[in-house]
């Protein structure tokens, strides 16, 4: 079997803490053969560290743009830097305010419109030194994909405008005026889907662990969808399962459910 897990909200709890039964469950599940995969918006630069010794075949990030297979990137999707400055000016043209989420940093807009909420965001990536100003001059940034918050109106816009650009994105809606925009081609079920061909998996054969609406194409692309226990009621409705929350043991209590341990 193939499993995959979100990060937040899935593995670690909504304060972004890690419950002391995961790794183990974990553990036990790669003893009985399965196969573990972490399944996450997060670009390359944001991998949390504290995961890198759990029992992990790969990883698919950045809404799968990057898929790693046993330490080999098989599969990456960045635009150069002439394009990323272009992607950069349709989000100055609306005045969206934005965190540029690419594989080198997170990348802040000086010259744009910012909310509170940007801040947060900030305060996050100095924490771990993932931080840096949007640039025309740094060759590292080079776009993924992205986070912004702004009405739904100009969301649309800016999804007609990326693809009238040849570089067309799609919006998932994250919570009020926030959304995560990603590159239209990929998804977290393309990521799925991927795997599957290279290792002969039927979709029967996957299960899915997750707690939020961009979570939503990983669901449709595994046979088994499990939701958190903190997942909104619309990621519940999708699924074939619901568990109980991270720090209530929601991981080892499906696995356990599904005879994976």
């Amino acid at each position: 079997m193939l499993l995959f897990f979100d990060i937040d909200g899935t593995i670690f709890d909504d304060q972004r803490r890690l419950p002391a039964s995961v790794k183990p469950a974990m553990e036990a599940a790669r003893a009985n053969g399965h196969q573990l995969f972490i399944n996450t918006g997060r670009t390359l630069c944001n991998k949390d560290h504290r995961l890198d010794d759990f029992p992990l075949d790969g990883w698919i990030m950045g809404c799968g743009t990057r898929v790693i297979y046993r330490g080999e990137t098989l599969q990456s999707s960045e635009y150069g830097l002439e394009q990323t400055l272009r992607l950069r000016n349709i989000f100055l043209g609306l005045d969206i305010p934005v965190v540029y989420e690419c594989d080198t940093a997170m990348y802040f807009e000086p010259k744009g419109k910012t909310v509170p909420q940007i801040s947060g965001f900030r305060e996050f990536a100095e924490r771990f030194g993932i931080a840096r100003d949007a640039a025309e001059d740094d060759p590292e940034f080079r776009m993924v994909k992205m986070f912004c918050f702004a009405e739904e109106k100009k969301i649309r816009d800016l999804e007609r405008r990326t693809e009238d650009a040849g570089m067309p994105y799609q919006a998932i809606h994250r919570g009020p005026d926030a959304w995560e925009i990603v590159q239209g081609r990929f998804s977290k079920g393309t990521g799925i889907d991927f795997l599957r061909d290279k290792l002969g998996a039927g979709r029967e054969e996957c299960y899915a662990f997750g707690d939020s609406m961009n979570d939503y194409a990983m669901f449709r692309h595994a046979g088994h969808s499990i939701a958190m226990g903190n997942a909104t009621e619309d990621v519940k409705a999708v699924c074939s399962h619901v568990t109980d929350r991270p720090e209530n043991d929601g991981i080892a209590k499906a696995l356990k459910h599904f005879g994976i341990i």
